[in-house]
Parts: C-alpha cells; sequence; structure tokens
C-alpha cells in the first residue's frame, strides 16, 4: 500500500479570505487619497500665507521709501519751509508715486517746532518736522509710518 500525500492547500483560496486582497488594496489607496487631499489644503494655506506676507512687507518698504523721500526733500531745503495750511503742512507728495506696478507710496510733512541746539550759537535752531508717510501694495495691503526728524537752519541771516 502505497501512501498519497496529503493534498497541499498552498496555491488554492480559501472560501472566507476571497476579495480580502481588494479591500486592503482600497483601503491603501483610500489612505494615500486623504493624505493627498491634506497635504493640498496645507499647501493652498502656505501659499495664501506667503502671498499675504508678501504684499504687506512691500507695503512696508513702500512706507519706508515715502519717509526716505521726505527726509531727502527736508535735506535739500536752503532755508527753513513755510507752512502753506493750518495744518503747518510744508510739503505733502503729489499723490501716489510708484515704486513698481504694483507698489506706491505718499508722505506729507508736517512742521511741529524749533529748539535750540546745545552746543551752537543761538542762531541754529534744530526745525522738527513729522513725516506721515504710507505704502500700498497688490492686494490691498497698506503700511503707515510716522517720523519725527530735525534739520539743523541758521536763521538770521
Amino acid at each position: 500500500m502505497s501512501k498519497r500525500p496529503a493534498p497541499s492547500t498552498a496555491g488554492t483560496p480559501v472560501h472566507h479570505e476571497r476579495g480580502s486582497a481588494m479591500l486592503l488594496a482600497l483601503g491603501a489607496l483610500g489612505v494615500l487619497g486623504l493624505l493627498a487631499f491634506v497635504v493640498s489644503v496645507l499647501v493652498v494655506a502656505e501659499k495664501r500665507t506667503s502671498s499675504s506676507s508678501y504684499a504687506h512687507s512691500r507695503a512696508f518698504y513702500s512706507a519706508d521709501a515715502a519717509t526716505e523721500a521726505g527726509v531727502h526733500w527736508i535735506r535739500g531745503q536752503l532755508s527753513p519751509p513755510s507752512t502753506v495750511d493750518t495744518l503747518n503742512r510744508v510739503r505733502a507728495s503729489e499723490g501716489d508715486s510708484a515704486l513698481s506696478s504694483d507698489s506706491r507710496f505718499a508722505f506729507e510733512i508736517q512742521y511741529v517746532g524749533k529748539q535750540f541746539r546745545p552746543g551752537w550759537s543761538t542762531e541754529y535752531k534744530d526745525y522738527i518736522y513729522r513725516i506721515q508717510a504710507t505704502g500700498t501694495s497688490a492686494e490691498q495691503s497698506r503700511a503707515a509710518m510716522d517720523i519725527n526728524t530735525t534739520r539743523l537752519f541758521r536763521e538770521g541771516y
């Protein structure tokens, strides 16, 4: 009597395991799809934040350029400029000046007062000015700066 080897069950599917590989693959695809969705939402949010930060930086540097333009104008005066209205304004930029296609600035200079500068003769006075500057950028970003500056002038000559 010869013994027969027992039939092997390695290559035949068991009835209750049918379709389990498909469920595993669908589950993995679902997890990957969810992960892709979350990553895309994060990328869009980061792009918005980056764009907003860029626009704000442009507006800030536009306002800074306006303050520099105001200081440059004061430095170019040979004598104290006279006020042009009841707000003690001595200069206002004519409209917005364009820095680029999406950045603009404007400034206004007001006379605040004058004071004696210690160490100088009494004919020299520090004239104090306030520069109010604004800068705008794309996406309606705005920035404003107020600075006080002085310029030494000789009076009565």
